[in-house]
């Protein structure tokens, strides 16, 4: 049974009225000097002044203010007396008994201020706002066993409805006894289903599923019993998906979900987000599996060529993501596209897997033909002028891979024109500017450079700031803008996937100018192509001298923060990984990677501790 709705919405007019008449108390230069001198401390004046104000209004706040200046100058009697005539006239506050049982225990009469607890505990009616209140004033005081005990009579009083699950789960808590809390919240569910994410959002905070491994098995347990217990509960069904995907086992996420998904005919809505967090965390098998029931259900379901979209894309980041890999293994999820492009149709529908297999032939099989053609063919399924701008976008950097950079800029300033306020502009922006650049318009290209500094989007903030700055910091170096102009063609032939020439152009670029200031950008620079071209030794070696030798300069994050990726998720060492977390975080203040840093610290630290 529910709370009773009229109840409440008098319970909150009531509770708004009150406020405001705490903050429109009668004022008078009396009140003004009472209040000044109470924010200072100086009690013994204030007193004056607040005993005159309660007289003159007989008010709440200035009986307060009044009592507590009794207080603060240990005038007990008096404050007694103050209290006990003001309970007399409003027995039914709890907040005035609580301030004569704070005058018993100033005079060492424990004793009399627990029978006084034990009175308002004993006394309590059947009013859960009344309950609501006693309890929160014990707990805000600390009194957390006093809590309890009210609040558990408040449940022997109030035998249907709410039962004080949220109030009890987090007395639980502070009194450590973590079986009780997991129960209290679980009870909360049996209460209504609709506190599902309340309960989920309590208890994230509640256990670190990362360390508290005691905490997290006896969730399991407690879970399980319910389940076994209330079988045709769903909602405990929903809190093993949920405590599954916390736990990062995503097997039994999916597992329980698709029973889930078959007894509730959601046609597999579910298995699709489920999915995706398992990608997300690269778990890719599990992904596969959810998408696949996904699939299985047919194509008349809305989530079918969302779910065949994803697979395929799971299928070629599985590959793709892996330490070292071949060329024949990324033809051969090209042609698991086709299939499934033959399977689907080339349709609207099938929109995202078409524009994910032009990038696997423009930018992975060095096939641009066959990637713009499907762009274009593409192009015709656009819905919006947003969809048709990312494509345009796609075709430009095709056009970049090819070598027709202006063609590639004409396409770049259509999509600038048509979003310049929004981040798409500013991408299209970004790269048109990289044109001008590699083209050796180093001064028109800086001016862009600047503007977008200021951009929304943090990455192309960050992207353009460090491009200015290498040109700001090598232009003026000398009167020749060779070095530089050879560091933009090695630039070129990066974005192009040539990297053999690229790697050529930066070797000489090094022994003409030995000693010019660019040697970080470098290094860096080679540190990327060998990323591209999965040589972890040698890639490993140029950030590491970026980050040993130039950890001032504007890349030394950015080496850090590379070495950490690939030592986590290419060479599966996560602790060398955690060092450049670490580095990142002490290091390198104020850092673009700050955030994910400490995230990836924490959850390594965890693991290995």
């Amino acid at each position: 049974m529910k709370k009773n709705k009229p109840y409440q919405i008098l319970l909150a007019v009531l509770l708004l009225f009150c406020a405001g008449f705490a903050w429109s108390q009668p004022q008078d230069n009396d009140t003004k000097l009472a209040a000044h001198y109470f924010g200072k401390g100086e009690y013994d004046k204030a007193e004056i002044y607040y005993k005159k104000a309660y007289k003159k209004y007989e008010s709440q706040l200035y009986f307060e203010r009044y009592f507590q200046c009794l207080l603060y100058l240990q005038k007990y009697e008096e404050s007694e007396k103050l209290v006990e005539k003001r309970i007399r006239r409003d027995p039914y506050s709890i907040e005035n008994q609580f301030m004569l049982a704070d005058v018993y225990k100033e005079t060492g009469r424990e004793k009399d201020a627990d029978q006084l607890y034990k009175n308002l505990i004993k006394d309590l009616e059947p009013i859960q706002s009344r309950i609501e209140s006693l309890g929160e004033l014990f707990q805000n005081k600390g009194m957390y066993d006093y809590a309890l005990e009210t609040f558990l009579k408040g449940r022997s009083l109030i035998r249907k409805g709410y039962q004080f699950q949220l109030e009890l789960a987090s007395l639980y808590s502070l009194l450590d006894r973590p079986s009780d809390m997991l129960a209290e919240y679980l009870n909360l569910l049996e209460y209504s289903p609709v506190y599902l994410q309340t309960v989920q959002k309590y208890l994230s905070r509640a256990i670190d599923f990362e360390t508290d491994k005691e905490l997290v098995e006896l969730l399991r347990q407690e879970i399980l019993v319910k389940v076994q217990k209330y079988p045709n509960e769903e909602v405990y069904n929903e809190m093993f998906i949920w405590y599954y995907l916390q736990k990062k086992e995503f097997i039994g996420a999916v597992m329980q979900a698709r029973a889930l998904d078959r007894k509730k005919g959601e046609k597999g809505k579910r298995l699709l987000e489920i999915g995706q967090v398992c990608q997300m965390n690269k778990a890719y098998s599990e992904a596969i599996k959810a998408y696949d029931y996904v699939i299985e259900q047919g194509d008349r379901f809305p989530y079918y060529h969302k779910a065949f979209e994803s697979k395929l894309q799971v299928q070629f980041d599985q590959v793709t993501n892996q330490a070292a890999y071949e060329k024949s293994e990324v033809v051969q999820v090209a042609a698991d596209f086709e299939k499934a492009l033959d399977e689907m149709g080339r349709n609207q529908n099938s929109r995202g897997s078409m524009v994910q297999l032009a990038k696997i032939y423009a930018f992975h099989l060095n096939e641009t033909e066959k990637g713009m053609a499907l762009v274009n063919q593409t192009m015709g399924f656009a819905q919006s002028g947003k969809q048709e701008a990312e494509l345009k976008l796609l075709k430009a950097d095709i056009y970049v891979v090819q070598n027709d950079i202006w063609e590639a800029s004409l396409l770049y300033m259509q999509v600038e024109k048509a979003f310049s306020e929004e981040i798409i502009g500013h991408e299209a922006k970004f790269k048109n500017t990289k044109i001008f650049y590699y083209d050796g318009e180093f001064e028109y290209a800086k001016a862009q450079l600047d503007v977008l500094k200021a951009s929304t989007s943090k990455l192309i903030a960050n992207d353009a700031m460090q491009l200015s700055l290498l040109l700001q910091d090598n232009l003026g170096m000398d009167t020749t803008t060779a070095p530089v102009q050879l560091f933009a063609n090695a630039d070129l032939l990066l974005a192009q996937h040539r990297y053999d020439e690229a790697i050529v152009l930066l070797d000489s670029l090094e022994r003409r100018y030995p000693f010019h200031a660019m040697v970080d950008e470098v290094l860096f620079k080679k540190g990327q192509v060998f990323e591209e071209l999965r040589n972890w030794e040698m890639s490993i070696d140029y950030y590491s001298q970026v980050v040993e030798s130039y950890a001032h300069d504007i890349l030394g994050d950015d080496a850090a923060f590379r070495l950490a990726k690939i030592y986590e998720e290419k060479l599966g060492d996560r602790q060398k990984a955690a060092e450049y977390y670490k580095m990142i975080l002490f290091d390198f203040g104020g850092s673009l990677y700050t955030a994910e840093a400490r995230e990836k610290y924490r959850e390594i630290i965890a693991e290995y501790n």
